[in-house]
């Protein structure tokens, strides 16, 4: 459902073309924003007229051509969400320097970058904006294989955190969305054996709540932060949208206790 004044809203989606930013370009376009979708790959949007703009977020001169071209054809920016990103996995003994620059150049310079140019063009024309940067619940709970991605989701957090503060004088809003194991198409599509899909499941039964996301149910969270009427007075958080994952482990055996407690109720 179109939400209260999204129809006068512009927002800026990086990575919007798939997965969790293709949910969040759709959710912000249902809720009648108009989207500008930085991406390298043009989006397939259903509904409502997307705008895409290619571009390479390694390069700080296309960043800041492309955020100049969406004020120079829109006006203005309301939104931004920062949610293109690399997932690499490696032992850190064998990560060279170039795949390092590469995942912390993309997770977390590229954000900065953008957010720079964009709250530029807030204070300039005195928008109360939103910047909300996709991080992930690796920024808090370690795990094997991703020094690099781990680290650069981290940087993104406290990035958060210091914009919020620099920025709140000129009520720019920024925030963080941290979610856990999402079910992705890409993620769908790459579980191609028995072997991969048991490990999925595993993984999945980790989480308090039993299963992995939807997509959607992260753009949901997006949409709570930049809508003024649920967050207009929250700013420098990071929300954990992860079925309880990092607030501890639990066990199956536990829920039987819990079972034979209820029926002696």
């Amino acid at each position: 459902m179109p939400r209260a004044g999204f129809e006068r809203k512009v927002a800026v989606v990086t990575g919007g073309s798939q997965g969790i930013g293709s949910a969040i370009t759709q959710a912000l376009l249902a809720s009648g924003a108009t989207v500008v979708c930085i991406d390298r790959v043009k989006p397939e949007v259903a509904e409502g007229a997307v705008h895409f703009a290619e571009a390479d977020l390694y390069d700080s001169q296309a960043i800041e051509y492309v955020v100049e071209e969406t004020v120079r054809q829109f006006d203005h920016i309301d939104i931004l969400v920062n949610c293109a990103g690399i997932y690499p996995s490696k032992p850190a003994i064998a990560i060279d320097e170039a795949e390092w620059d590469a995942v912390l150049d993309l997770n977390l310079k590229a954000p900065f970058l953008l957010c720079r140019a964009v709250a530029k063009t807030m204070i300039q024309r005195h928008i109360p904006g939103s910047i909300v940067n996709i991080a992930s619940t690796a920024a808090q709970s370690a795990r094997p294989g991703v020094a690099h991605y781990a680290s650069s989701k981290a940087g993104l957090v406290m990035l958060t955190r210091v914009l919020a503060l620099e920025w709140a004088p000129y009520q720019i809003r920024v925030n963080a969305v941290c979610p856990g194991l999402v079910e992705t198409d890409t993620l769908m599509k790459s579980l191609s054996t028995p072997t991969l899909m048991e490990e999925h499941r595993e993984k999945a039964a980790k989480i308090p709540l039993g299963r992995a996301a939807k997509p959607g149910e992260i753009a949901e969270a997006v949409l709570n932060f930049v809508d003024p009427a649920t967050s207009s007075y929250t700013t420098g958080q990071a929300l954990f949208i992860d079925g309880g994952y990092t607030a501890g482990q639990t066990f199956a055996t536990f829920k039987e206790q819990m079972d034979e407690c209820l029926v002696q109720l």
